[in-house]
């Protein structure tokens, strides 16, 4: 199978059942159309255990390098991922109407709040490579004087107390603009930080790669192997985002998830499982 055939090449994804000629599925009943596997996909090579263990190690390295990014450029991916997510019709269901449409403003937002953030900033976090240089602080102890001081040891205390004070009004400056000021700021700072511990580089980068490489991140861009869905139907965003999802399973489960791989027979680790995809090598 040529490396570039669509996945909706891959095969007529379900032929649907006798005397069921709309394309609209019933809701409620267990459907063979959901179960079936695309004709042209049984018999197609799978990838090796050893391919898909070096396209993840690559795929970590690469995920290490985005994290040296700050953390606004991760809002700005988040946000794209998530309005990625709203714009493909997943159902005719009112509740994915009314669910794609917030993914697409919550994406918005997101990504006005975080360009704004990101805007006159670095794109790589200054911490990462300890580019900034932390300012000193000056000694904070206490200030003695001898029982009889000269006038140098009074001339000393008082350059050693204005000191202390002039540290201390900038630390208290800096709280306070941290508190107070730019209040709309601090709350883009929050949302990126919270999607960077929350959602990360690893959800941003698998479900964006997957998506726009058809199936491909760059570890298995390299390795020449491809995720494509059990139907035979193109990949979606939705699909990408789930099977991320199953990373979190795989980690919970002690990596049995990922090992099942091994002694499954169409090697279908637990995020496959999850997500109805299988990993192949195309020819």
């Amino acid at each position: 199978m040529p490396d570039d055939t669509p996945i909706d090449d891959l095969g007529a994804a379900a032929t649907p059942p006798a005397g069921q000629t709309s394309a609209r599925r019933p809701k409620g009943v267990l459907d063979a159309a959901r179960l079936q596997v695309a004709p042209t996909l049984l018999g197609t090579r799978l990838a090796k255990p050893w391919q898909r263990a070096a396209a993840m190690a690559i795929d970590l390295v690469v995920i290490a390098c985005l994290s040296l990014l700050s953390h606004p450029v991760l809002g700005l991916l988040t946000g794209a991922t998530f309005a990625v997510l709203g714009t493909r019709r997943e159902s005719d269901a009112k509740t994915w109407a009314i669910l794609r449409w917030g993914l697409i403003a919550l994406g918005a937002i997101v990504i006005v709040l975080s360009g704004a953030l990101l805007a006159g900033k670095p794109l790589v976090r200054s911490g990462a490579f300890n580019l900034a240089a932390e300012r000193e602080a000056p000694d904070l102890s206490p200030v003695y004087l001898p029982a009889a001081p000269s006038s140098a040891d009074l001339r000393d205390a008082v350059r050693r107390l204005d000191a202390q004070v002039d540290y201390l009004k900038q630390e208290n400056a800096a709280l306070r603009d941290e508190i107070r000021g730019n209040s709309w700021l601090r709350l883009a700072a929050d949302t990126s930080r919270t999607m960077g511990f929350t959602f990360g580089w690893a959800g941003v980068y698998f479900t964006l790669t997957t998506l726009l490489l058809r199936g491909r991140t760059v570890g298995k861009l390299i390795l020449r192997t491809r995720v494509v869905r059990l139907d035979g139907q193109r990949l979606t965003g939705m699909d990408a985002f789930i099977r991320n999802g199953g990373y979190a399973a795989g980690l919970a489960t002690g990596l049995i998830g990922f090992a099942r791989l091994l002694w499954d027979p169409n090697r279908q680790a637990i995020q496959d499982r999850i997500a109805g995809t299988v990993v192949i090598r195309p020819e």
